[in-house]
């Protein structure tokens, strides 16, 4: 009986000694390794577009301006004065045609508010829009260049405030100090850190058998905080072992 004993007691020191070494953490005889890159993004410029109208009894039956989306579906909006009986559409080649119907008797304050309500009916998904008195104010909900308007009979001031510019991105370089971290198993917080080098090279040493994970935090695209974890796993099977990650590129 004692033998019996003493073979179990062998036994489960020895699957508890095994179980140890496949613990992921410190104390071990391997390392990770890795490297990071950044790449620095200029924030782009949204196109603004001022519109002055006028009074209804400055426009013409068949008056138009036009505007256009930086998807080339462009637009062309024309006055229309129903006590007319003439085609006032003028037509134009290349562009979808966006009626307003007008009165001579109309104030500038009553033009710009359908002139703001024709635009949102077609363009809502391109641009957010403002009134303010006599003028109509569009911001495009993109960073994006968009062309100029360079067509109208009507006698409104169409005044393009700021020029559209696309967002912009440096190309990777070594990024130096950038904090890493490593997580132990299936941890859902890091055990430790480090920081690159002046190369964007980065290390952990001393780690015994088991599963890991690594990860660095980017710029988060909404926000625009360093909230967005880009992260890589990686498993030590073996002790004296170095493992390689694949370079993480974060933006910032």
């Amino acid at each position: 009986m004692k033998k019996i004993i003493f073979f179990s007691s062998i036994l489960a020191l020895t699957f508890s000694m095994s179980s140890c070494e496949k613990m992921a953490g410190p104390g071990g005889s391997s390392l990770i390794r890795g490297h990071v890159n950044g790449s620095n993004q200029h924030t782009g410029k949204s196109e603004i577009v001022q519109i002055t109208v006028t009074r209804g009894i400055e426009l013409e039956h068949g008056d138009y301006f036009i505007l256009n989306q930086a998807n080339g579906s462009n637009f062309y909006f024309w006055f229309n004065n129903t006590t007319w009986v003439s085609d006032g559409d003028p037509h134009l080649m290349g562009r979808t045609g966006v009626p307003i119907i007008f009165t001579y008797n109309d104030a500038d304050t009553t033009i710009a508010r359908k002139v703001n309500d024709a635009i949102l009916s077609v363009m809502s998904n391109s641009f957010d829009t403002q009134l303010n008195g006599d003028m109509v104010i569009l911001t495009s909900k993109a960073h994006v260049a968009i062309p100029d308007p360079d067509d109208v009979t009507t006698s409104f001031l169409i005044d393009v405030s700021q020029q559209g510019q696309a967002d912009d991105m440096d190309a990777p370089s070594v990024l130096p100090d950038e904090k890493v971290y490593l997580v132990y198993g299936d941890g859902e917080y890091y055990n430790e850190s480090t920081r690159t080098g002046g190369t964007g090279d980065f290390q952990f040493e001393n780690l015994q058998i088991g599963k890991y994970k690594v990860y660095v935090l980017s710029m988060d695209s909404v926000t625009g905080n360093m909230t967005q974890k880009i992260e890589q796993s990686v498993e030590i099977t073996k002790d004296e072992s170095i493992q390689e990650l694949s370079t993480f590129n974060i933006v910032y």
